[in-house]
C-alpha cells in the first residue's frame, strides 16, 4: 500500500512547492500597452481613423535573433483598439529600404520567408495560452493556438486584415471578432505579445522581450500586458459550413486488365461549431470528405515498428491540442486519430472543448466508421486539465475503442479500453520540470480474458539556462496495448535516460555561429517481464547557426551496445545486440535567398560488416514573389546488414531436415509439401544441436521445429519529391506535389538463430528477394472564395507495385527483384496502370 500512495503524495507535495516556486516572471519588468476604444474601423490598410491617433504605440521592440537584446535596424509601431464586436490591431513597420521589404505569396499560415507580423493575445490572462494572428507584407493570413512554447497552426479563424506598402515601409491593419477568442466575461486586462519578422537582415524582434535561456519555459508566461479593455463581453460562434462534391475515378479494369475502368459519384455533408457558452465549443462533423488532403508518402519500413504518419485532415487538427496525453519524447499517445477512418469511412464524428474561469481545460472526442452509413466501429476520447500556479498542471484522460460486427460479418465483437494520468510541475524557481504520465489498458475479445498492462513515464528535466540536463525513466509493461485508438512504439521496457544541451554563447557569437550548441545523451534499458538487459547507446549532437546564416548539425550515435535484441525474431526468443554507430551531417544554407539548398549525409557501420551510405540534396527556390519550387532527392545504399528474413516451420526426418513447400508453421506441413534441405544426418545433428523442438507435426517419426532465418541484406532505397506552389493571390493558389520512389533489398548468406549468441549458417533454398516502387501525384486548386468558405479541385494520381518473394532455387527462376537498377524500377513504376480521381469540392460557411 505504500507504494501506491507514493506517487499522489509526490504530486501533492510538487503541487504546493511549485506553488510556492515558480513565480519567476513576477519581478521581471512587464511591457504594458493601454488600448483604445473605437466603434466603426475599416479594415483597408489605412490607419486613417480618429481612434488609433489616441492610442500611445508600443514601441521600443527589442531583438531576439540574431543578436539577442540588441537594437531593431528598423523602427516598428503597433496599437490595439477594442469594438463592440471585435479587437483590432494596427501596426506601422517602418522601413528604411521599403524597395526591399520581402512580399511573397504563399499559401495560409505559411510566411514563406516574408516579412511578416504577428500579434499575440493571452485573452484568458492565464500566462499560458495565446492566440496569434500574422499577416505577411504580401498579405498572406497565419493563425495559430500557442500553448506554453509550442504553437498549433491547424487552428484557423475567420478574421479580416490589410496590408499597405509605402515610402516608409508597410502597414498593416487587423479585426479579429470576439467569436474567434476565448476571454471571461468583464476581462479588464489581457497578455500581449508583438513580433516582427525583417527576412533580409535575419532579425526576429518582439515587444516583450526574453532571452535564449527562457524560450522552452513558456512562452506566454512572458507576454507583455494589455491594459484599458472596458465593458467586451465574448461571443458565441455559430458555424455551418455544408459541402457538396463530384468525383470521377479511373482504374484498371477488374476482368480484363489493361483496360480502363471509371466510376462517378457524388456527395455531401458539412461541418458544425456552435458556441455552447463563451468558453466552450461543440464541432462536429457529418459524413466527412477529404479529398483534398495529400497522400501520406511511401516508405520501406524493414523494422519492427510500426509506421505513424501525420494527421492531416482538418477536423482531426483543429483544436485537438487539448488531447496531448503523450510519453516521453515520441514514444506514443493515447489518441492517434489516424485510427479514425482508418478501414472504414467516417459516418459522423463529434468534440467538445472548453475551458473554464479556474484554468480547467476540457475536451471529448466522438466518432464511428462503418460502409455504407452503417458503423460498425466507435471511438472515444475525454480529457481534463487542471492548470495552476505558472506552466503547472495535473491531468486526466481516457479513451475507448468498440467492434461490433453487423449480423453477416465473421468478425468477433472486441472493446479497448485506455485511461490515466499526467502531470507537469514547474520547481526550483521554475527552471525545472517535473513530467510524467501514468495510464493503464484493458483489452477484451468476446469469450476471452481481457489482457491489462500499464505504462509509466517520469521525467525530470532543467527548462531555463544555458545548460539543460534532464533525465528519464519509462516503465511499460507488455499488456499495455492501446493501438486502437492510439500509438505506442513498443512495450515491455524499463528505460533510464540521461542527457543534457548546452548553449556556449549567450547573446553575443562564438567563433563562426551566432548561436551554437551541444546535447546528448545515454540510455540503459531492460525487457519488463524478465529482466532481459536490452543494451544502451550514446547520442552526441552539436552545431547551430552560422555567422552567414547557415546553419550546420552533426548528430553521431552508438547503438546496440550489449544486451539482446527482444523484436527482432518476431516472437521467437532474443538474438544479441550487434553493436553499430555513425553520423549524420546536415546543412541548410542561408534561408534569406530566394534559394536556399539543404544537404545531408549518413554513414553507419556495424561490427558484423554493416555499411550504410546515404545522402540527400534539396533546394527551395522563390522563383517570384508568386512561385515557390522545392524539391528533395535521397539515395540509401546498406550493405551486409544481418537481419530477419522469416520465421520458418523445419521438419527432421531419419534422413534429414526439410521445409515447406511454401513459408508455414509445422504443424500445416504434410509429407508431400517438404523439400529436403540436402544436409546429412550428421550435419542436421550439427545444426540442431542444443535447439529445442516447437510446434507439433502429424508425419510420422518426424521433429518439429519452428525458428528464425536471419540473412545478410542488402537494400537500395530511391525518393524524390517536388513541390510547387503557385500563389495567384492570398484566397487563391494551386499546390502540386509528387513523390517517386523506389525500394528493392536481397537476402543472402542465410543462418538458422539457434540460441541468442548463435546464428548457424545452413543451405536455405528459398529466394526473399522484394522490391517496392511508388509514384503520387496531387494536384490542388484552391480558392476562398468568401472568408471561411473554398472551392477545391482536385487531380490525383497514385501507381504502385511490389514484389515479395519466397522462390525456392532451381532452375527457371525469373529476374530477382534486386537485380534491376533503379532506373528500371523507376520506368517500370510508370508502365503501371494508374489510378487517377478528380474532385471537386465546394463548401460555404454560414457564420453568426
Amino acid at each position: 500500500m505504500a507504494r501506491r500512495a507514493t506517487v499522489p503524495l509526490l504530486l501533492l507535495f510538487l503541487v504546493s512547492t511549485s506553488t510556492a516556486m515558480a513565480q519567476s516572471g513576477a519581478d521581471r519588468a512587464v511591457p504594458v500597452h493601454v488600448a483604445g476604444m473605437a466603434n466603426d474601423i475599416q479594415i483597408d490598410g489605412i490607419l486613417d481613423e480618429a481612434a488609433w491617433a489616441t492610442v500611445e504605440p508600443a514601441t521600443n521592440f527589442v531583438v531576439y535573433r540574431p543578436t539577442e537584446g540588441g537594437r531593431p535596424s528598423q523602427r516598428t509601431e503597433a496599437r490595439v483598439l477594442f469594438g463592440s464586436s471585435a479587437v483590432y490591431v494596427g501596426a506601422t513597420l517602418y522601413d528604411d529600404e521599403p524597395h526591399r521589404i520581402r512580399r511573397i505569396l504563399t499559401r495560409r499560415d505559411d510566411d514563406g520567408g516574408a516579412d511578416n507580423f504577428i500579434a499575440a493575445f493571452d485573452s484568458y490572462n492565464d500566462r499560458k495560452t495565446a492566440y496569434l494572428f500574422g499577416v505577411t507584407a504580401a498579405g498572406v493570413q497565419s493563425d495559430a493556438i500557442l500553448v506554453g512554447s509550442d504553437d498549433d497552426d491547424t487552428w484557423d479563424a475567420v478574421w479580416y486584415s490589410a496590408v499597405r506598402v509605402t515610402d516608409e515601409g508597410w502597414v498593416v491593419e487587423m479585426a479579429i471578432p470576439f467569436s474567434q477568442l476565448r476571454f471571461t466575461e468583464g476581462s479588464s486586462s489581457w497578455g500581449l505579445e508583438f513580433s516582427r519578422t525583417i527576412p533580409r537582415t535575419g532579425e526576429d524582434i518582439f515587444w516583450a522581450p526574453f532571452s535564449s535561456d527562457e524560450a522552452n519555459s513558456g512562452l506566454v508566461q512572458l507576454f507583455g500586458r494589455l491594459d484599458g479593455i472596458r465593458s467586451i463581453s465574448p461571443r458565441r460562434p455559430i458555424q455551418v459550413r455544408p459541402y457538396t462534391l463530384a468525383r470521377a475515378s479511373t482504374f484498371e479494369h477488374t476482368e480484363n486488365p489493361g483496360d480502363l475502368e471509371a466510376s462517378y459519384d457524388g456527395d455531401v455533408g458539412g461541418d458544425i461549431k456552435i458556441g455552447l457558452s463563451s468558453n466552450v465549443t461543440l464541432d462536429a462533423t457529418i459524413n466527412p470528405d477529404f479529398g483534398q488532403v495529400e497522400a501520406d508518402p511511401a516508405e520501406l519500413n524493414l523494422t519492427t515498428f510500426e509506421t505513424f504518419f501525420e494527421e492531416r485532415r482538418p477536423f482531426f487538427l483543429e483544436g485537438t491540442q487539448i488531447f496531448d496525453f503523450t510519453y516521453g519524447s515520441g514514444d506514443g499517445a493515447l489518441l492517434y486519430t489516424r485510427r479514425v477512418g482508418g478501414s472504414n469511412p467516417i459516418v459522423g464524428a463529434g468534440k467538445v472543448s472548453g475551458r473554464l474561469a479556474n484554468g480547467m481545460s476540457f475536451g471529448a472526442l466522438g466518432a464511428a466508421t462503418g460502409a455504407d452509413f452503417n458503423p460498425d466501429r466507435w471511438y472515444g476520447a475525454a480529457r481534463v486539465k487542471q492548470e495552476f500556479g505558472d506552466q503547472n498542471y495535473i491531468g486526466g484522460a481516457v479513451t475507448g475503442f468498440a467492434l461490433r460486427p453487423h449480423g453477416t460479418s465473421s468478425a468477433t465483437q472486441y472493446s479497448a479500453f485506455a485511461g490515466g494520468a499526467d502531470w507537469d510541475m514547474r520547481v526550483l524557481d521554475a527552471r525545472w520540470k517535473f513530467e510524467g504520465s501514468l495510464a493503464g489498458s484493458v483489452r477484451s475479445f468476446e469469450g476471452g480474458d481481457p489482457s491489462r498492462g500499464y505504462a509509466l513515464y517520469v521525467g525530470f528535466d532543467k527548462v531555463r539556462g544555458f545548460f539543460t540536463p534532464g533525465s528519464g525513466l519509462r516503465v511499460y509493461s507488455p499488456d499495455f496495448q492501446i493501438n486502437d485508438v492510439g500509438r505506442f512504439r513498443q512495450t515491455n521496457l524499463i528505460q533510464g535516460r540521461l542527457g543534457g544541451n548546452k548553449v556556449w554563447n549567450r547573446s553575443n557569437a562564438i567563433g563562426p555561429f551566432l548561436r551554437f550548441e551541444t546535447g546528448g545523451y545515454f540510455d540503459q534499458n531492460w525487457s519488463y517481464d524478465d529482466g532481459t538487459y536490452r543494451g544502451g547507446s550514446f547520442n552526441l549532437f552539436t552545431g547551430g547557426q552560422l555567422k552567414n546564416f547557415w546553419y550546420l548539425n552533426l548528430f553521431a550515435a552508438v547503438d546496440g551496445v550489449g544486451g539482446f535484441d527482444v523484436r527482432e525474431t518476431r516472437g521467437l526468443g532474443n538474438i544479441r545486440n550487434i553493436r553499430n554507430g555513425g553520423f549524420n551531417l546536415n546543412v541548410t544554407t542561408d534561408q534569406r535567398n530566394r534559394l536556399y539548398a539543404y544537404p545531408s549525409l549518413r554513414l553507419w557501420f556495424g561490427e558484423d560488416g554493416t555499411q550504410t551510405v546515404a545522402g540527400s540534396l534539396g533546394a527551395t527556390w522563390n522563383a517570384s514573389d508568386r512561385v515557390e519550387l522545392s524539391t528533395e532527392v535521397g539515395y540509401n545504399v546498406t550493405d551486409n546488414a544481418t537481419a530477419w528474413a522469416v520465421n520458418e516451420g523445419f521438419i527432421r526426418t531419419p534422413t534429414g531436415l526439410a521445409i515447406g513447400g511454401e513459408t508455414d508453421t509445422p504443424d500445416n506441413l504434410t509429407a508431400e509439401d517438404l523439400v529436403d534441405l540436402g544436409l546429412t544426418p550428421a550435419e542436421v545433428d550439427a545444426l540442431l544441436s542444443g535447439v529445442p523442438t516447437s510446434g507439433s507435426t502429424t508425419i510420422p517419426d518426424a521433429t518439429s521445429y519452428y525458428l528464425p532465418v536471419f540473412g545478410s541484406r542488402d537494400t537500395r532505397n530511391f525518393n524524390m519529391s517536388t513541390r510547387a506552389n503557385v500563389i495567384l493571390n492570398p484566397k487563391l493558389s494551386v499546390q502540386i506535389y509528387s513523390q517517386l520512389f523506389a525500394a528493392r533489398g536481397r537476402y543472402d548468406d542465410f543462418s538458422l538463430l539457434a540460441n541468442p549468441d548463435d546464428l548457424r549458417d545452413f543451405p536455405y533454398p528459398r529466394r526473399r528477394d522484394f522490391s517496392l516502387e511508388s509514384f503520387q501525384a496531387n494536384v490542388v486548386l484552391r480558392w476562398e472564395y468568401r472568408p471561411g468558405s473554398t472551392l477545391f479541385v482536385v487531380w490525383t494520381q497514385s501507381r504502385n507495385l511490389s514484389e515479395a518473394e519466397s522462390l525456392l532455387r532451381g532452375g527457371g527462376l525469373p529476374i530477382s527483384p534486386f537485380d534491376r537498377t533503379t532506373g528500371d524500377q523507376l520506368r517500370d513504376t510508370f508502365g503501371v496502370f494508374p489510378n487517377n480521381a478528380f474532385l471537386i469540392k465546394l463548401n460555404y460557411l454560414i457564420l453568426r
